[in-house]
Formats: C-alpha cells, sequence, structure tokens
C-alpha cells in the first residue's frame, strides 16, 4: 500500500517517518491544529513546467491557462501567473480573483453555458481575451455589448465533437449534457458571427471530461477537429486562429501511473491538426497541475470495530474532501508502524459517503495517529462546505518550514453569522 509514494517524489519514509521534501511531517504538524491542508508550490512548479516543456516541443503556439475553479487560492493562481500561465475562469468572482493575482484579462479565458448581463458587460469592457459561448442568444447579447463599446470582441464556440458511441459511454460531459453545443448546430454560432461586425469567430473549443488518460481518445477527438475546422474555413471563409482543447487530464501522478506521455500528446496534437502554425493551442488544466500538489494532514479521532470490519475515524471529512466521483485520495502514515488490519478510513460527519476512499489500507492504524491524505489539491478548497466543521488552514510548505497562507474558519464567527438577524 505505501509503496504508491513512489508516483510522489517529493515523499520518503526515513526510520520509519514519513518527509516531504526531507522535512519530517510530524515535526512541521507539532503546534499545528489538524486538520489542514498543505500547499506544495514546487510540486505545482515541476507539473507547469514540465508539462510546458513536453507539449512545447510539438506545438509552436501553445496557450495553457491554469481553471481556476480546480482551485482558486491566490497563492496558486499568483503563482501561475508567475510561471507564464494564463487563467480560465466561470465567473465575475473568478474573474476579479484573476485580476486581483495580477492577470489582464486579455490573458484570460471566460466559460460558462449561462453568464449573466453583469458578467459579459464586465469582461467585454475590460477587454477579454478569450470568450467561449454556448447559445446563440448569448451571442447576440455579446454582440450588442460589443456594439455599445465600439469593439469588436472575439469569440470561441464550445461544441460537443463528434466521437464512437463506445467513446461517449466513458464521457464525463457526454452529447446530451448541459455543456457546449451540438457540433452541427454550431455551425449556426458561427455563420451568425461572421455576418456580424462586432464579433471575430476565431476558435473552436471543446471539454468533454476529466481524469483523462487516453491518447487513443485525444486521436479521435483530433482527427474530428481538424476535419471541422477545415470544412468551417472552406464554406463559411473562415479564418480560425484557435483551438481550445479544455482541460480534463488526469493529475501528474496518475498519468504517471497510467503510463500516458506528456510529450506524445504533443506529437499527436501536432500530427493531426493541419497548418498548426497558424494556431493557437489552448489547454485549461486544473487537476492536472494541482491535484498532488496539496495533501492534508488529520488526526486518527476514533477507532471500532463492526461487522468484521475495522474503522478509523478522522478529523477531516467530505465537507473538505468532496467525495467526488473522480477523485483519489489515499492516506498514508506519518509514521509507519508496519502492516495491520485491513482498515477503511472514513471521517467525522454523519454521513455515509464520508469515506476518504472504498479501498480499505493494511497498515497499523491507533487513535492519535497522524494520517496524510494525498492528492488533495482539486475541488477541495473550491467546492468545500462548512457542513458542521469550520473549513480548515491552509499553509504552504518553504525550504524553513510551513507557513500560513489562509486561516481556518473562526468558530465563534461562524455561530454569530448563524444569528446574524436575531
Amino acid at each position: 500500500m505505501l509503496d504508491i509514494i513512489d508516483h510522489y517524489p517529493y515523499l520518503s519514509y526515513e526510520d520509519k517517518k514519513l518527509l516531504i521534501q526531507q522535512i519530517d511531517i510530524e515535526s512541521l504538524s507539532e503546534d499545528k491544529k489538524t486538520p489542514f491542508f498543505l500547499f506544495l508550490p514546487k510540486r505545482f512548479e515541476d507539473n507547469v513546467l514540465e508539462i510546458k516543456t513536453k507539449l512545447g516541443k510539438s506545438i509552436p503556439n501553445l496557450f495553457i491557462s491554469y481553471a481556476a475553479k480546480a482551485n482558486y487560492l491566490g497563492k496558486i493562481l499568483q503563482k501561475s501567473h508567475k510561471l507564464g500561465l494564463g487563467i480560465e475562469v466561470m465567473s465575475l468572482f473568478e474573474l476579479k480573483l484573476a485580476e486581483k493575482a495580477g492577470m489582464r484579462l486579455d490573458e484570460v479565458i471566460f466559460n460558462g453555458p449561462a453568464k449573466t448581463s453583469e458578467e459579459l458587460n464586465y469582461a467585454i469592457s475590460n477587454k477579454i481575451g478569450h470568450l467561449n459561448v454556448e447559445s446563440l442568444n448569448e451571442i447576440k447579447e455579446i454582440e450588442s455589448i460589443a456594439a455599445k463599446h465600439e469593439i469588436v470582441q472575439n469569440i470561441t464556440v464550445r461544441i460537443h465533437p463528434k466521437l464512437s458511441e463506445d467513446t461517449e459511454k466513458r464521457l464525463l460531459i457526454k452529447k446530451n449534457s448541459k455543456l457546449g453545443i451540438d457540433f452541427s448546430r454550431a455551425v449556426k454560432l458561427f455563420e451568425y458571427a461572421k455576418k456580424s461586425p462586432h464579433l471575430n469567430p476565431v476558435g473552436v473549443h471543446t471539454h468533454v471530461g476529466t481524469n483523462l488518460t487516453s491518447h487513443d481518445f485525444y486521436d479521435e477527438l483530433l482527427e474530428f477537429l481538424n476535419d471541422y475546422i477545415l470544412d468551417l474555413e472552406s464554406k463559411l471563409e473562415i479564418s480560425i486562429s484557435e483551438i481550445n482543447l479544455g482541460g480534463g487530464l488526469a493529475s501528474k501522478s496518475t498519468l504517471e501511473k497510467e503510463n500516458f506521455q506528456i510529450d506524445k500528446l504533443g506529437k499527436q496534437v501536432s500530427s493531426k491538426i493541419e497548418n498548426i502554425a497558424n494556431k493557437t493551442i489552448i489547454f485549461e488544466l486544473g487537476r492536472c497541475l494541482i491535484e498532488d500538489s496539496f495533501i492534508a494532514i488529520t488526526k486518527v479521532l476514533r477507532t471500532k470495530k463492526s461487522w468484521g470490519r475495522k474503522w478509523a475515524f478522522t478529523d477531516i471529512g467530505a465537507n473538505t474532501l468532496i467525495p467526488m466521483r473522480y477523485s483519489h485520495y489515499s492516506a498514508i502514515p506519518a509514521l509507519n508502524k508496519g502492516k495491520g488490519q485491513y482498515t477503511n478510513i472514513g471521517g467525522p460527519l454523519c454521513l455515509p459517503v464520508d469515506i476518504l476512499s472504498e479501498e480499505a489500507v493494511n497498515f497499523e492504524i491507533d487513535e492519535s495517529d497522524l494520517l496524510i491524505v494525498l492528492n488533495c489539491g482539486a475541488y477541495t478548497l473550491s467546492m468545500s462546505e462548512q457542513f458542521g466543521y469550520p473549513r480548515p488552514a491552509i499553509y504552504q510548505l518553504s525550504e524553513k518550514g510551513i507557513d500560513l497562507i489562509k486561516p481556518a474558519d473562526d468558530l465563534e464567527q461562524m455561530i454569530n453569522d448563524s444569528f446574524h438577524l436575531n
């Protein structure tokens, strides 16, 4: 079970103690209230630089945008900006977070099937660089706003591509979902935008899944997109200069386990897309960059045996570690005491779904032990809830130790807020 750390180069055991970047986790946690998160900026930077380098070898015009919805902590957005990434947002809240992190709006991608008039007005008036659209009515409103400001707004249409039925069955975002528009109907959006003096249809956008680890999937997707774009360009005389492949790649550690090669993905894109030198290839990556750049440190509060099964209950739960279908949480001990009875790990909530993993662990676990939960970076902070407990503090690992970058929710303030109108 503990060989999982082979895919996490920042983790190692020495004298049975778990080290993170050569620092003893137990000593790091001595004066910290559990649970808490630990952001690993070096791992995040390594993930970003590897992705940029390996894709950039084959893709001449590459633009990688960090997906704020995965984890919109300010330190991460600032780090993304410093590393030369754009930021992909889905709301005015995230748009203003990107600005606060130092981003110019021409470096920002704005997604979403139902952007409000306020959001569109703010984005367009501040010269948003990448605006993905999904409906004719949205295009018409964008046109009206652009006309009011006497500008020409670039737009990219989010389509759902034509894929095999077998592929469709495996996707998170299927052809009948709320997101995107079917590829044939999307042609009408391109036609409308082509005729407008205030719209410039520059690109095609698609995003159909998460935790993607299949090269075959990308072959199928890229072949369709290439034919679709050539057809648009020839029939509508539209110059498509941007191809946005969305996000969805699994975390870096998961890609390694599944033998998915980033440099091979770059070669697939460059070989499948014609005239690639004249097109910007965009990726909106979140989980791939941030999931394994966060860990959680949690304490075992209680253990019990029931129906022949041993349980260990931690002080972190599904209100913070959202029990998403595609999460990859794994727990390992801060002190390796050897093999023990197979144990299921659950959180403190009165909910049957409050479990860290369906898979039991076989290392020795006792009350008051510290556990480290891996792969906590994606959709934890951004989707966490104050369900029963305050949200935990977040620290950042540095060469000297750890620094607080977001305090835990204040318990007394939470109580006072509940009686605000009284």
